[in-house]
């Protein structure tokens, strides 16, 4: 029996899901690298920007700028135009000059708005220290990206400013703040967009892989379902049973090789043949039930006893021509052991019998047979008195036969097989007969092929006895004709079979099958043991007899002996040897 390797299957779907993870993973990192990417870049690109505005700023303030008598910046007309044409832009955000203590702007745009820069603590610090600071701040509800630079006092010319107090001129910070409304705006959108990429590969990967495992899931589902459809196909053609799969317009579907066996179907056996084109006693087998719970039925098909079960396949329509699973038992063996079984329960009440009157008829018989041989001497040439005496004499002789028979059918007894001469044991049965032969005129015909088979001599003689006087018993009452019995022999593939045939009127079917149970006889002075003796004589050799009969055909009685065992043969010959010596 094959079993499904389910380890495989949880090591399939583990793999599959840490591709997935992976795919998951990997798609995250690389979508947070473009973006930081993207952003570094945008970074970059504020940088230039407030600077190129930063320089051009600084020059156009250099040129336009005053201070006033209380440290106020003015600008002048040239600046106020450049400032317009910045706001016009969209790009500038605030232009202004701080201290180092950031805060307030002291001068904006060109329209005189002014507000608080929200500077970073270590931002002016920055500044103070190097000169130079660029980053994000807050400017009002708005968000910039400043870039500040020192300008150095003694330098600036009109762009110092001074302490009120002592005229000291102080430190003054020029910055620009761009406006980071567009490109927050352009970033918020190519972020959307890489979502949008990523979640679409995601989604893609997520199918793919659901696909792939549902391919995956199918072919592990195909292979197991071709793994159960060898193993039923194994099943079926193993099984002791015949199976037949009849469709609805009467083809048969399928048949497994215990059917074909069975129904002893030749050539391409019975798949694909319809039922009208079998032989009857097939088709009779393999027939639609008159009832749906018929059961099991029996039959019988070319010698072979059968139980047949025919059921309706699941879904089919409920018509004698509907979809049909033919199930067939061969019985012929249990059909024979049950027959053997109570042939042995006859033999055995015989073996009762015999052992409970033998000893009481035997001993009177032996006086009464005496008695009758004494009155046979003393009346001899009285007519009737010895033809009475000489018939008492053979009657007891054949009663004595009897309780013979029945003491050889109750006693076990074992058989000593032998290499032994048909033609000269066949001799000796024609000189014990010889007498009844020519009263008879009957002609014995003796043509054998293997002239040597391997059985007990005694018991063998014993059975073709048997046979040749039941052949005489039926020719005396058949009239005309010719007369004759045959004896021959003929080789088999494991063994040789030894035939014994008669021109008599042959026996019915019936007969010939309760031919060989003790008792059973058609004679008028038969006792219904000489075939019994014959069927027991080869059940202890391992063989079988065999009837072949018909009215008014004659009968043929087959012995069949199978090869010797070398094994057995080597202990014979020695117990043999042992026993001449």
């Amino acid at each position: 029996m094959e079993v499904a390797d389910y380890k495989r299957e949880r090591s399939t779907l583990i793999i599959a899901v840490l591709t997935l993870v992976t795919v998951g993973l990997s798609l995250i990192v690389s979508t947070g690298q473009v973006l930081s990417q993207q952003e570094e870049a945008g970074t970059q690109h504020l940088i230039l920007a407030s600077r190129s505005v930063l320089q051009a700023v600084d020059s156009s303030l250099r040129r336009n700028m005053t201070t006033d008598a209380q440290g106020g910046a003015t600008f002048g007309a040239g600046a106020a135009e450049f400032f317009r044409e910045l706001e016009q832009s969209g790009e500038v955000l605030f232009v202004g000059l701080i201290d180092k203590h950031g805060g307030r702007v002291l001068t904006s745009r060109s329209s005189g708005e002014s507000g608080t820069i929200l500077f970073p603590p270590d931002a002016l610090r920055t500044l103070a220290q190097t000169g130079e600071w660029h980053g994000r701040v807050g400017f009002g509800l708005a968000s910039a990206y400043v870039y500040g630079k020192r300008i150095i006092p003694g330098n600036t010319g009109s762009m110092s400013i001074a302490r009120a107090e002592t005229g000291e001129p102080l430190p003054a910070f020029l910055v620009v703040g761009l406006d980071m409304a567009k490109h927050q705006a352009i970033y918020r959108k190519f972020r959307q967009n890489a979502l949008f990429q990523a979640a679409y590969i995601l989604g893609a990967a997520v199918l793919i892989w659901a696909l792939a495992m549902g391919l995956i899931k199918r072919r592990e589902m195909a292979g197991k379902a071709r793994q159960l459809e060898r193993f039923q196909v194994k099943l079926l053609d193993n099984l002791p049973d015949g199976l037949v799969t009849i469709g609805e317009n009467g083809a048969i579907l399928a048949a497994n090789p215990a059917a074909n066996g069975i129904l002893q179907a030749r050539g391409e056996g019975l798949a694909g043949k319809l039922l009208d084109d079998l032989p009857d006693d097939i088709l009779r087998c393999l027939a639609a039930p008159e009832t749906e719970t018929a059961g099991w039925r029996q039959d019988s098909v070319r010698g072979a006893h059968l139980e047949i079960l025919s059921v309706r396949m699941p879904g089919s329509s409920e018509t004698d021509d509907a979809s049909r699973l033919v199930i067939i038992r061969d019985r012929t063996q249990i059909r024979t052991l049950e027959k053997s079984l109570s042939d042995a329960e006859k033999l055995a009440a015989v073996g009762t019998l015999a052992a409970g009157v033998a000893h009481e008829i035997r001993n009177p018989l032996s006086a009464l047979r005496g008695f009758a041989q004494y009155f046979a001497k003393k009346f001899k040439d009285r007519h009737p008195e010895e033809v009475y005496a000489q018939t008492m004499v053979r009657e007891a002789d054949r009663l004595n036969r009897v309780i013979t028979d029945l003491l050889y059918l109750a006693r076990p007894r074992r058989v000593t097989p032998r290499l032994v001469r048909l033609r000269a044991l066949v001799s000796e049965v024609e000189d014990l007969v010889r007498f009844d032969l020519d009263e008879r005129k009957v002609n014995m015909v003796v043509s054998l092929g293997p002239e040597e088979v391997w059985a007990d001599e005694d018991t063998l003689k014993q059975a073709v006895l048997n046979l040749v006087l039941n052949s005489l018993d039926a020719l005396k009452e058949t009239d005309g004709g010719a007369r004759q019995v045959d004896v021959a022999s003929g080789l088999a593939k494991d063994g040789v079979w030894l035939f014994v045939r008669d021109t008599a009127n042959g026996m019915t079917k019936e007969q010939a099958e309760q031919a060989f149970e003790p008792f059973y006889t058609t004679k008028k002075k038969g006792t219904g043991l000489g075939l019994a003796l014959v069927h027991k004589t080869m059940r202890d050799h391992g063989g079988k007899a065999i009837i072949d009969t018909a009215p008014g055909h004659g009968t043929t009685v087959g012995l069949f002996f199978p090869d010797h065992d070398d094994d057995v043969a080597d202990d014979t010959n020695e117990a043999d040897a042992e026993r001449d010596s």
